[in-house]
Parts: structure tokens; C-alpha cells; sequence
């Protein structure tokens, strides 16, 4: 069954962890992840294989999965407020294998719900790109509820409410980063991602495994202020307080790995969002477009002919916008994992990010100085279902804002994999 691994860090823990060898029984069979079976600290999931009962359910057709993060972050210089900040995200879904319970060949439907409550750690270091990745509004919803199929052997089609960054502007190499701008460029305006994902239409062409070409419509609520979290698919039929749509399409080239050298993959793509805009002048733009890109490499592999993870990756990505709308003109960030950089510490990452942002020149936004973070990283797995990642970034010329002192700030993130 296809493994649905969603954008959140909680559920981004450590790929290779989680296809590491296992030990077998005599009769060759892995050890259950039970009591009685194989010990917790070799547990790919906190919560087991439920006596047999989870491998039976993914035998018929239907995986659970799920995930807890909790951020505990504090500012430690700048012209910030120094006090401590709680954030937690709790994050559980379903999939279903539409041709294991009912005969559809290449047939998924997913559902995810999260729950997030905690302070905007933004509030206090008053960055504009986005110091946490799961900083959100409290709330809790179903997030994500889909169907994808194939219509023959080339073309994939998703429908229903999706996040934008499963399916584009996204790279694999740099999951673990923690600052906004390393998941997904600032310049893409009103996107449909994290916490508000919205109801869409994908299509997909993939001739081969090294090239696709895929488009994508969502409801574009979201450029008029409108939440679509909580919003189902009628808001994309109907013009149910908004008739905003957002277009987007992006086109992929992979290539595989040999010896030391790993694999990579390149992306480009763009953006058209039909809302009406209120430039910085305060005159009316009727819609909004840009551009996105990545580059992801795996430079370097400890363990080429198992493949299992460790090594160094590298990734840039960048964008590109109308500064006269959007509040950052133009985004990069590049950064490197390394992935088993300590003998006896196979899962442990190491990572280093530089994420830049633009913002816009326009006087009436009020961002004189542009944005930088520099992100330092270290993952500890624990287990391979549990894992402590204490992080520092710096950040410079926070929210663009002229003579305001740049920000050290700590971070540490726990994140359990159910």
C-alpha cells in the first residue's frame, strides 16, 4: 500500500528510521512492534502494531498514521519580548486503498484532521517569514479529504481539499528545517497550505519516472480574507462570499543516483491567483502571479548500495512576485542535511539553512530592510518513532522593519510519530 507521508514535521520523521532492517523470527517474519515482540526503542510507530491489529488493517486497505510536535521556543537578544512560547500540533489521518477494498486499480482517498494550539512565536520575534512551521491560529479541523486515481498509466488525477505543498513547491531534502521559507517560498500570494488547505482539482502527466508536468485549481477564498480550513467543496462550486480562484502548474525532471552520488530533482513553476488585490498604493489589482523554483541534491551517500539515508543533501529553492502586491518581491533559501554524520548515530541529522527574503520597496509597505535567517540544526532519534531537535536561528532585519535589532532565538521540538 502506498504510504501517505503528509508536509507536517511531525510526520516527517526520519525516512530511512522507518525503512531500516529489521530482525527476524526464526520463521523469518519481523518481530511484532508489541509487547512481547520486538523492544519500544525499536518501534517505528509509538504506538505499535497494536497486537497485529494495524498490519491487518494495512493488509485490507486502510493506514493510520499520525503524529504530535511541540515547539518550546524563546528570543534570547534583539528588540524583542523575551518570554517563553508553548506550541503544540497534533496531527492524525486514514488511507484508504480504494483498489485492496474495492477493486479501483491505483486508487487512494485520504483524510487528515489536526488539531494546533499554542502562541504565534512570530508575536514575539517579529520575523516575517516565519520563525515555526506549525505556527498557526488555534484551531482544529479536518484538513484534508481526497481522492486521487489513474487514468491509465500516465495521467494522475487528485480531487477534493488538498494542501498546495503536498503537490507543488515543494523538496524533499530539507524537511527537517523548522524556519517557514525552508518548507515553501514566502512570494507564492495566498496559497492554499497549512493550517488552510482548500478544495482543488489536479492533474498530473507522467510519461516516465524522470519527467512531470502538473496543473492544479483550488478555491482562492483565501486572497479575500476568506478561511478556507474549515471550508468544504461548496465554496468551490458556488460563489459562496468569494468567486477567487488559484492556478498553478509545475514541471519536474528527476534523476537517479549512482555509487556516491545520489539522486536529485529539479522543479519550476508558477502561479495565477484571480482574487482582486489592494496594491500598497491602495489601488485595486485585478489578480496576482509568480514563479517558483528548487534544486535537491544528494551529494554524497555513506551506504551507496543499501541506499539507506545517511549521507549529505543539499537544496536551493527560490521565488519570485509582484512586490506591488505581494510583501516579499522575491525568496530564497538553500541549506544542507546531513543525515548520519556520527558513527553510531545513524538517524541523527545535522542541518544548516540560510533563508532570504525580499520584501517589498514599496514605501507604503513599510519594510525598508530585507529579511535573513540562518537556521542551525541537530536531530537526535531517539527512537526511530521519537525524536529531540534543539535548533538556533538568527535572524536579521526582522520583519523588514529599519533599526530594529536582529534576533537570536532557541528552539526545541519534540516530535512523536503514532
Amino acid at each position: 500500500m502506498k504510504r501517505i507521508v503528509s508536509a507536517f514535521p511531525c510526520l516527517a520523521l526520519t525516512v530511512a528510521a522507518l525503512a531500516q532492517d529489521q530482525p527476524t523470527t526464526q520463521e523469518g517474519a519481523p518481530p511484532r512492534e508489541w509487547v512481547g515482540g520486538l523492544p519500544w526503542t525499536e518501534w517505528t510507530r509509538a504506538t505499535g502494531d497494536w497486537d497485529g491489529l494495524r498490519t491487518t488493517c494495512e493488509d485490507a486497505g486502510v493506514e493510520f498514521g499520525g503524529g504530535y510536535t511541540l515547539d518550546l521556543t524563546a528570543p534570547w537578544s534583539g528588540d524583542t519580548r523575551r518570554r517563553s512560547t508553548v506550541s503544540t500540533l497534533f496531527d492524525v489521518n486514514v488511507a484508504f486503498d480504494l483498489e485492496a477494498l474495492a477493486g479501483l486499480p491505483r486508487t487512494l482517498a485520504f483524510v487528515d484532521a489536526y488539531q494546533i494550539e499554542g502562541r504565534d512565536p512570530s508575536d514575539d520575534v517579529g520575523d516575517f517569514q516565519g520563525f515555526s512551521n506549525t505556527q498557526a491560529e488555534d484551531t482544529a479541523q479536518i484538513a484534508e479529504v481526497w481522492i486521487e486515481t489513474w487514468l491509465g498509466e500516465r495521467v494522475r488525477v487528485k480531487v477534493g481539499k488538498v494542501d498546495f505543498n503536498s503537490e507543488f513547491a515543494f523538496h524533499e531534502i530539507g524537511g527537517e528545517f523548522v524556519n517557514s521559507t525552508a518548507a515553501i517560498v514566502p512570494t507564492i500570494v495566498a496559497y492554499p497550505t497549512y493550517p488552510d488547505p482548500a478544495t482543488a482539482v489536479h492533474v498530473f502527466y507522467v510519461p516516465n519516472e524522470q519527467w512531470y508536468v502538473g496543473a492544479a485549481v483550488y478555491d482562492g477564498a483565501g486572497g479575500e480574507g476568506i478561511s478556507t480550513g474549515g471550508r468544504g467543496p461548496k465554496g468551490f462550486f458556488a460563489k459562496d462570499g468569494s468567486d477567487a480562484y488559484f492556478l498553478c502548474a509545475e514541471a519536474g525532471h528527476a534523476w537517479a543516483g549512482g555509487d556516491q552520488w545520489g539522486s536529485g530533482r529539479a522543479v519550476l513553476g508558477g502561479f495565477h491567483h484571480t482574487a482582486t488585490f489592494t496594491d500598497f498604493d491602495g489601488n485595486p489589482d485585478d489578480g496576482t502571479a509568480g514563479l517558483w523554483g528548487s534544486l535537491e541534491q544528494r551529494m554524497w551517500r555513506e551506504n551507496a548500495q543499501d541506499d539507506d539515508g545517511q549521507g549529505l543533501g543539499v537544496f536551493f529553492a527560490f521565488g519570485l512576485a509582484d512586490d506591488s502586491v505581494s510583501a516579499c518581491g522575491s525568496a530564497f533559501s538553500v541549506g544542507a542535511e546531513w543525515t548520519g554524520v556520527w558513527q553510531g548515530r545513524d538517524h541523527d541529522v545535522l542541518g544548516f539553512c540560510i533563508s532570504y527574503c525580499n520584501l517589498s520597496d514599496e514605501p507604503p509597505a513599510g519594510t525598508a530592510d530585507d529579511e535573513t535567517s540562518f537556521e542551525l540544526l541537530y536531530k537526535f532519534a531517539v527512537t526511530p518513532a521519537f525524536s529531540v531537535k534543539p535548533e538556533l536561528q538568527y535572524i536579521t532585519n526582522p520583519g523588514g522593519i529599519d533599526a530594529t535589532d536582529d534576533v537570536l532565538a532557541a528552539l526545541l521540538r519534540i516530535e512523536i510519530l503514532f
